[in-house]
C-alpha cells in the first residue's frame, strides 16, 4: 500500500484521551442547543475508531459518559477565553498540548497566528484527518509546533514566526494534569519568560492531588485516569500567583448551570484566567 494512503493512526496514552473529547465535542455540536459548533470532531472520532482496539475503545465511551458536561463546559470557557483575548489585543495564541482542538479552523480569528504544541504522532492523525475533511483555517495562520511539553517545547516553538514581544493567549486545556508538579511548573515558568505583558492564560485547577476519585473508580473510565499525575498541584494557583500574573478565578460548579449543562457527578475544581503583568 501507498504510505499516503495509509490510515492515520491515533498515538497511545494521552492520545485516547484526546479522542474522548473530540467525541464530547461532536455530541455537543450535535445538540439542538449546542454551546459551540465543532464541524471537525466527529471527523476525528470517525478515523480513531478504526485505529482503536477494544479495550482504548471502551476507556473512551466511558470516560465521555462520566465527563461529558465537565469537557463541554470546558470548551465553551475556552472558546470564550480566546475570542475575549484576541479582541483585547493578544495577536497569538498558543494551544499547548493542543490535541484535536480545530480552534484555529473554526473560531473567526483573523488577526491572530494560532501555534498548536503537542507530540509528532498527534499531528501525523490530526492534520490527516483534517485535510481528508477539507478544513480551511479561520485564524490568521497556524503553525504545528511538533514536540513533547515534557521536553525543550519552548526553543521549538521559538523556532517558528512567535515573537514574545507580542502579547499572547496561552491555552492549557486538560493537559496540565497528566504532567507532573515539576514538569508543569517548568511549563508554566517558560509560559511567563516569553509573556509579554498583557498577555493572557488559562488552565484548570484543583488542589486534590491525583485522579479524581470517582472517575477511578468507574470501569473503562479508569484507564484513562490512571494518566493522571496531578498537575500544579496543591498550591499550585497561588505559585503561579506569585510568578508574574494576575488570577481570576471561576468555580467550575458556577459554569454548568450557567450554559445548561449542569452535572454534579464531578465536583470541585476551578479554571484559573491569568494576566502577565
Amino acid at each position: 500500500m501507498d504510505a499516503s494512503a495509509a490510515p492515520a493512526r491515533t498515538p497511545a496514552g494521552a492520545g485516547v484521551t484526546a479522542v474522548a473529547v473530540a467525541m464530547a465535542r461532536a455530541m455537543e455540536s450535535d445538540r439542538s442547543d449546542r454551546m459551540f459548533h465543532d464541524p471537525y470532531a466527529q471527523s476525528f472520532v470517525d478515523a480513531a475508531r478504526a485505529t482503536l482496539d477494544a479495550d482504548e475503545w471502551s476507556s473512551l465511551v466511558s470516560w465521555v459518559d462520566l465527563f461529558y458536561s465537565r469537557g463541554v463546559v470546558r470548551t465553551r470557557f475556552i472558546d470564550d477565553f480566546v475570542r475575549d483575548a484576541a479582541a483585547g489585543g493578544c495577536t497569538q495564541v498558543v494551544l499547548l498540548g493542543a490535541g484535536l482542538d480545530a480552534r484555529a479552523f473554526r473560531l473567526p480569528l483573523p488577526d491572530a497566528d494560532v501555534y498548536e504544541v503537542d507530540t509528532p504522532s498527534v499531528f501525523a492523525f490530526k492534520d490527516r484527518v483534517l485535510t481528508d475533511a477539507g478544513a480551511r483555517v479561520t485564524a490568521r495562520s497556524r503553525t504545528a509546533v511538533p514536540t513533547d511539553l515534557r521536553e525543550d517545547f519552548a526553543t521549538r516553538l521559538g523556532e517558528t514566526a512567535f515573537a514574545a514581544h507580542r502579547p499572547t493567549a496561552w491555552v492549557a486545556e486538560g493537559v496540565l494534569p497528566y504532567l507532573s508538579a515539576e514538569q508543569a511548573r517548568r511549563v508554566i515558568g517558560e509560559i511567563g519568560r516569553l509573556s509579554a505583558p498583557g498577555s493572557r492564560l488559562v488552565f484548570e485547577h484543583s488542589d486534590k492531588p491525583g485522579p479524581d476519585p470517582k472517575a477511578a473508580a468507574t470501569p473503562g473510565a479508569a484507564r484513562i485516569s490512571a494518566l493522571v499525575r496531578g498537575g500544579l498541584g496543591p498550591g499550585g494557583r497561588d505559585w503561579v500567583a506569585g510568578h508574574g500574573w494576575t488570577l481570576r478565578i471561576t468555580e467550575r460548579a458556577e459554569l454548568g448551570p450557567r450554559y445548561g449543562r449542569p452535572d454534579g457527578r464531578l465536583t470541585g475544581g476551578q479554571f484559573v484566567t491569568a494576566t502577565h503583568d
